[in-house]
């Protein structure tokens, strides 16, 4: 095999492995139209290997011209498509010039099928033998060169023209980044798409008598192309996990911060089981001391007694979970749950702050597809939102109401939490979910956002609006149900704490 055809042979292949790379990435990322752009570019590298193998091997005029006039497709797909990959990478440009640019070339594209024999010549007469790698391959020999070509230079002056600008604008954004993709643009596409331009004119012209081969050219724009964006990927891959991190520490960090604003209401509310113990070991103990202990009295009292360990165990098991870094395991979870785990952490505090939270729980909801402790961060960010947003009320006045509803067309849950509070001002409705923003004194702005971001990673929403039938604010977020035949549906009703004191507890 002649070593010409094993070496275009292996650019090809080349060629169309990054093609087919690029692809499968696009696909993944629709968004990044500049790896679409790249697999053009292997698919027409490959192309205009197989068109420059038929015209060196061609051994008559008519057979060479045949391929000479689809070379003009690869090349086209070629020039447009590093054109399109500058607009999209660097994402500067005049766009009319680049509108321009494109005419131009599909313009020469469709005139190429319409003339003979092709786009650059009038007339191919005769071809010769030359040496290329020790093998003799064919180039054109007389031809005459028509007027046309110069249509085609001038869209290949339009064609550098827009890499130029382009280039120059990204550079005098004054960014490091800008400045290395506006290099690497001029090195990667630039310099190899000039210099093959540069080598076709002379060859069109009739100034150079050498194959006609732009394959070279193109692969060191496809490698140099293909190299930027594998080099902008990793990086932002890394980003990215770095990002993931950053929120992983912030929600952290933001569970630490309610925990804390809790921590007295919490601490009262372990007094409560603790000293009821406390009373029952010591009626026990006088129980003990009669001639005739009452077994059914102490039978009750060590009932009571576990209990009270059973609860105070509750509150320290969940404490202990919203302390912990985790990631979000996904799993079928019961809402009812979750809003018993948020109303056992506030309610010393609703009581204390003569809040009457309001339960509206249907029997038979579905169970949501989540994590249990990130939901209960969501939920319980909200609820202390609503108990400080309820403190400008009068006492009679500080309502709040947890809602869920099943909208089985959708298949989601959606949870609501209502206050009575003052609501959200018109001025900052639209930025209450922005990292960092906060109405708060002592504020840090990062628990809605969060709440949404976990929300939102569940495959749910989070959203905002003030109350119309009462003043108040309510906040909504959806849940993905879990698949039915996973569980059952339990039926068990929860009620409401109001400010007179916590509910008695649903039995199990």
């Amino acid at each position: 095999m002649e070593v010409v055809t094993i070496l275009w042979t292996v650019c090809a292949s080349a060629a169309m492995t990054l093609a087919l790379v690029c692809g499968f990435v696009w696909l993944i990322e629709r968004r990044d139209v500049a790896n679409l752009m790249l697999c053009i570019l292997g698919v027409a590298t490959a192309g205009a290997a197989y068109h420059e193998l038929g015209m060196m091997y061609s051994a008559t005029v008519a057979e060479y011209v045949v391929w000479l006039r689809w070379y003009y497709l690869s090349t086209f797909l070629a020039l447009i498509s590093q054109v399109l990959f500058v607009h999209y990478y660097l994402g500067t440009g005049r766009l009319w010039l680049l509108g321009v640019t494109i005419f131009t070339r599909c313009v020469v594209l469709v005139t190429n099928f319409f003339v003979y024999p092709a786009f650059a010549f009038s007339d191919v007469v005769s071809l010769r033998h030359v040496s290329l790698f020790g093998d003799q391959v064919s180039a054109i020999g007389v031809a005459v060169t028509s007027q046309r070509q110069w249509f085609a230079v001038a869209s290949t002056i339009l064609w550098a023209a827009y890499l130029i600008d382009a280039a120059a604008q990204a550079s005098l954004k004054g960014e490091r980044e800008s400045r290395r993709k506006a290099v690497a643009v001029s090195l990667g596409v630039f310099v190899p798409m000039f210099s093959t331009t540069v080598y076709t004119q002379l060859i069109s012209f009739g100034i150079l008598q050498t194959p006609i081969s732009n394959v070279p050219w193109f692969m060191a724009a496809l490698v140099m192309m293909a190299s930027q964006l594998g080099r902008d990927f990793i990086l932002s891959r890394r980003q990215r996990l770095e990002l993931a991190e950053l929120k992983s520490q912030l929600a952290h960090v933001d569970r630490i911060s309610v925990m804390g604003q809790l921590a007295s209401a919490l601490a009262h509310e372990l007094s409560q089981p603790l000293a009821a113990t406390a009373a029952n070991v010591d009626a026990g103990l006088v129980y003990l001391k009669a001639e005739k202990p009452d077994i059914g009295e102490l039978r009750s009292i060590l009932d009571d007694i576990r209990k009270d360990d059973r609860r105070a165990t509750e509150i320290i098991d969940r404490m202990r979970q919203l302390f912990k870094r985790r990631t979000i395991e996904m799993q079928a979870v019961r809402v009812e749950d979750v809003v018993q785990d948020v109303v056992a952490l506030v309610r010393g505090e609703s009581t204390s702050k003569h809040v009457a939270l309001r339960l509206s729980l249907p029997p038979g909801l579905p169970r949501v597809f989540g994590d249990r402790v990130h939901l209960t961060q969501v939920l319980l960010n909200l609820v202390m939102n609503s108990i400080q947003a309820v403190q400008s009320r009068p006492r009679d006045g500080r309502d709040i109401v947890v809602e869920a509803r099943a909208d089985d067309a959708r298949g989601e849950v959606e949870v609501t939490v209502q206050d009575s509070g003052p609501g959200i001002p018109a001025d900052v409705a639209d930025h209450v979910f922005e990292p960092f923003f906060t109405t708060k004194r002592e504020g840090t702005g990062t628990g809605l956002a969060l709440s949404r971001t976990i929300i939102e990673a569940h495959g749910g929403r989070l959203w905002s609006d003030n109350a119309t039938q009462h003043e108040g604010a309510t906040f909504r977020f959806t849940l993905r149900q879990a698949p039915s035949a996973e569980h059952s549906v339990d039926k068990t009703r929860y009620p409401s704490t109001t400010r007179e004191g916590p509910a008695r507890e649903a039995p199990a």
